[in-house]
C-alpha cells in the first residue's frame, strides 16, 4: 500500500471544505430494520476529512442516529448555503450520507417531474415513519414523517450551488430497492427501506414556498443537476448498497476510503477515483455530473481531460484500451502512455512513459501492444493513453505559397498532425493564406461552407507555428468525428426534439420548465431564430425494445470545438463496463435534458458578436452498453479564447450483439 501523501502540491492549495456528514444505524420506527455500519462509515469519512485533509471541526456538521432527523438533515443543507465565512467559489462543499435509501412511485400531480422509470428516490432520516407533529395526542396519527425525495434534494443542492458555487459533491452510501442477498458464508445487509411512508404531492411545499418568498430560487432549479454538483452513489437505482455484518462497514465506503487513503490524493479526479474503486459485480458505484473531470473536492487545481483514455493490463495478458471503433479507433492508431489522466502542465507534468499501438479493434475496446522495434518499458496495471496518430482521417491542406506551407508541415509531421498537402484549392479541405503577418483559414466542407461560407473568422499570427499546426490537427479531429458513419441505425424509433421551455410556478410554488411549441429540429437542416431570452430543452425518445446509453455532443465549426452536452452516469468496480450502470434510455422511455430530472440547466443560443448567422451540429451517439465518448470531446482549440459565442449549456446483461448508432441534427442559427 502506498503511503498517504499531502492533499496537493505547494502550488495547488486545496480549497477550504464545508461538510455535512450523516450516518444512521438506529431508526426510531419499529417498522424499519436498524443498520450496523452506517455510523462507522460516517466516522471514517469524517476522520479522513479532519486528519488527512485537515478540515477544522467547525467546518463539519455531524449528524448520527437520532440526531439525523428529517428536519435536521434539511437544516444542514441550509447551514451549507448560509455560512458567511466563504463567498461563492471559495469553498468546496461535501454532503455525505450513509443509511437507508428508498424508492417509491411518483406522487400524483408530479407530472412535470419527468423520470425514466416513473419512480422517485429518497433518503431515509432516522425519524422516517414516526407520527408527524401535526397528529393530535391520544388519536391514531393520520400523517407520518416521510423520506426526503430526490426532487427536494435537487432543489436544495441547486440553491447551494447558486450561492456557494458548483464545487459541490454529494456522496450517498445507500440504495433505493432490494432485499437480503446471501453470499459465501455471510449475509450482506441491504441499506434500503422497502415500503416507506407514501409521499404526498405537497411534500416539502413549505420549503419551496420559503425559497420563492426569499427571492433566491434560480431559473432551472428543477433540472440543474449536472451543472450544480457531482454525485458519487454507492449503486445504481435498481441495485443494492450492501454492508457487511462481519466488520459492520458499507462495501462502498470501505472501498472509497481505501482509495482515498492509499492513492496520491493530489492526482485524483472523480473519473480516476471511479477507475480505482474495487467492488463486487453485484454492486456498481455510479458517478455523474458536469464537473467529473475536476480534481477531487478541489476546483482550484488542474483537472483531467477526456482524451486520456482508461487502459488496463493483466499480468502476462493483453493491454486493453477502453475505446474501440465506436469512438473512431482504428488498427495502427498510435498512443502515448501516461500515469494519470491530469492535463499536462508545468506545475504538474504528466510525462509520456512510452508508446503503444492498436493491434486489434472491437466495438468498444481495443488491444494494444508495443510498436515494432521499440524497447519495452514498465507499465502499471491501470494507466491512460492518448491518441497521437491515426490514419482514419487526414485533412488536405493547400496554400498559394506552397514552400511556406511545406516548412510549417514537413513530411515527418504529416502522420502526427493527420494532414496531407495537395496542389490545388479544389482538392483541399483547408486553405491557409498569409496576409499582413496573419494566417487566414478557409474550410471547404459540404456541411458548412454553403451555409456560413469558407472563411473562418479567427486568425493566427504567422510566427506561431505550433498554433497553426494545432489548427490543422483540430480540423482533422473535428470533421472526422462529425462525418463518420455508424454501422447501425435505429431508424424512426429513436429521435430528438428541441423545444422552447416555458417557465412558470407549479401549484406547489416550484419553478418549473415545460416544453412548448413545435420541434425546432424537425427538419434537416433546421433553422432556429436566435432569441437570447429563450430557453431550450431537449427530449430524446427511445421507442425500441433496446436499453440505450445516449451521449450528446455539440459540434461548433466556428471554433472547431466538440462540447459534451449530455453524458450518462458511469460506473466503477467489476460492473463498470457492463449494463449494470443505470441506462438513461430504457426500452420505450424518454430522457429530458435542460428540464425535468435529466440534468443541466435550460439551454440557449447566442450569435457571435457582429454576426447574423451561425451553425452547429448536435450529434447523438447511442450504444447498447456504456461506451464513454469522452475522447471525442475537443473543448480547447487555438480559436477557443477568441470565440464570443454563448451556445454552451449551463440493468440487464450485456447484449449478445453490441450496437452503436448516431443521429446528426444540423442547426442553422439566424438573427431574430
Amino acid at each position: 500500500m502506498q503511503s498517504p501523501v499531502s492533499p496537493t502540491s505547494p502550488s495547488e492549495k486545496l480549497a477550504p471544505i464545508l461538510a455535512v456528514v450523516i450516518g444512521i444505524n438506529r431508526y426510531l420506527s419499529s417498522e424499519y430494520e436498524d443498520l450496523g455500519g452506517a455510523v462507522a462509515d460516517a466516522d471514517a469519512f469524517e476522520q479522513f476529512l479532519t486528519e488527512q485533509l485537515k478540515v477544522p471541526q467547525q467546518n463539519i456538521r455531524s449528524l448520527r442516529d437520532e440526531k439525523a432527523t428529517r428536519a435536521a438533515i434539511i437544516s444542514s443543507f441550509y447551514w451549507l448555503r448560509e455560512d458567511v465565512r466563504y463567498k461563492k467559489d471559495e469553498a468546496s462543499i461535501l454532503f455525505y450520507f450513509a443509511g437507508h435509501g428508498a424508492q417509491t412511485a411518483k406522487p400524483d400531480g408530479w407530472e412535470d417531474w419527468v423520470t425514466t422509470t416513473g419512480q422517485i428516490e429518497m433518503l431515509c432520516p432516522s425519524d422516517i415513519g414516526m407520527p408527524s407533529t401535526s397528529s393530535k395526542p391520544g388519536e391514531e396519527p393520520e400523517e407520518f414523517i416521510q423520506g426526503i425525495p430526490d426532487r427536494t434534494i435537487s432543489m436544495l443542492l441547486n440553491h447551494i450551488s447558486d450561492i456557494k458555487g458548483n464545487s459541490l459533491t454529494l456522496i450517498l452510501d445507500c440504495c433505493s430497492s432490494g432485499g437480503i442477498n446471501r453470499g459465501g458464508e455471510s449475509e450482506l445487509v441491504i441499506r434500503r427501506i422497502s415500503e416507506p411512508p407514501k409521499l404526498k404531492p405537497t411534500s416539502d411545499q413549505n420549503i419551496w414556498s420559503r425559497e420563492v418568498r426569499g427571492g433566491g430560487i434560480a431559473s432551472g432549479i428543477a433540472g440543474k443537476f449536472h451543472a450544480s454538483h457531482v454525485l458519487l452513489a454507492a449503486c445504481g437505482r435498481d441495485q443494492f448498497a450492501y454492508e457487511s455484518p462481519l466488520d459492520n462497514r458499507g462495501l462502498f465506503t470501505t472501498s472509497l476510503m481505501k482509495v482515498l487513503k492509499s492513492e496520491d490524493f493530489s492526482t485524483l479526479t472523480y473519473v480516476s477515483l471511479m477507475h480505482k474503486l474495487r467492488m463486487p459485480p453485484s454492486q456498481t458505484p455510479h458517478c455523474e455530473g458536469e464537473w467529473v473531470n475536476r480534481r477531487l473536492f478541489n476546483n482550484r487545481g488542474v483537472g483531467s481531460a477526456g482524451y486520456y483514455i482508461l487502459t488496463k493490463r493483466v499480468k502476462n495478458g493483453p493491454i486493453t484500451l477502453h475505446s474501440g471503433s465506436a469512438q473512431g479507433i482504428t488498427v495502427g492508431s498510435r498512443f502515448s502512455v501516461h500515469a494519470t489522466n491530469l492535463i499536462d502542465t508545468f506545475v504538474r507534468p504528466n510525462p509520456i512513459m512510452g508508446y503503444l499501438v492498436a493491434i486489434s479493434v472491437d466495438t468498444f475496446t481495443s488491444k494494444l501492444d508495443l510498436p515494432e522495434g521499440e524497447a519495452r518499458f514498465r507499465l502499471p496495471f491501470l494507466f491512460y493513453c492518448r491518441l497521437i496518430e491515426s490514419d482514419a482521417y487526414r485533412v488536405s491542406l493547400f496554400s498559394t505559397d506552397m514552400p511556406w506551407l511545406e516548412s510549417i508541415f514537413p513530411p515527418e509531421l504529416h502522420n502526427t498532425l493527420s494532414v496531407k498537402l495537395v496542389d490545388s484549392v479544389e482538392k483541399c479541405d483547408l486553405q491557409l493564406t498569409v496576409q499582413d503577418g496573419k494566417v487566414y483559414f478557409d474550410r471547404y466542407s459540404n456541411l458548412v461552407t454553403p451555409i456560413i461560407g469558407s472563411r473562418i473568422r479567427h486568425t493566427v499570427p504567422v510566427t506561431e507555428v505550433e498554433t497553426i499546426q494545432t489548427v490543422a490537427k483540430a480540423t482533422a479531429h473535428f470533421y472526422y468525428h462529425l462525418t463518420r458513419k455508424s454501422p447501425d441505425d435505429f431508424g424512426k424509433d429513436v429521435w430528438m426534439e428541441l423545444k422552447e421551455l416555458k417557465e412558470g410556478l407549479s401549484d406547489r410554488y416550484l419553478v418549473i420548465f415545460t416544453p412548448t411549441g413545435q420541434n425546432l429540429i424537425a427538419e434537416e437542416p433546421a433553422t432556429l431564430v436566435v432569441d437570447e431570452n429563450a430557453r431550450l430543452g431537449m427530449t430524446i425518445f427511445n421507442q425500441t425494445e433496446l436499453t440505450l446509453y445516449p451521449y450528446l455532443l455539440y459540434f461548433d465549426p466556428t471554433d472547431l470545438t466538440i462540447i459534451d452536452w449530455y453524458s450518462p452516469a458511469f460506473g466503477a468496480g467489476a460492473g463498470s463496463m457492463t449494463t449494470r450502470v443505470d441506462a438513461a434510455l430504457p426500452p420505450r422511455s424518454r430522457l429530458t435534458i435542460g428540464y425535468g430530472d435529466g440534468g443541466s440547466s435550460p439551454w440557449q443560443f447566442t450569435l457571435p458578436e457582429g454576426e447574423t448567422k451561425d451553425l452547429g451540429f448536435f450529434k447523438l451517439f447511442l450504444s447498447t452498453r456504456p461506451a464513454y465518448f469522452d475522447s471525442l470531446i475537443q473543448e480547447d482549440t487555438p480559436f477557443t479564447n477568441q470565440s464570443t459565442r454563448g451556445g454552451k449549456p449551463m440493468a440487464a446483461e450485456i447484449p449478445e450483439v453490441l450496437k452503436w448508432a448516431s443521429i446528426v441534427s444540423t442547426v442553422i442559427q439566424v438573427e431574430k
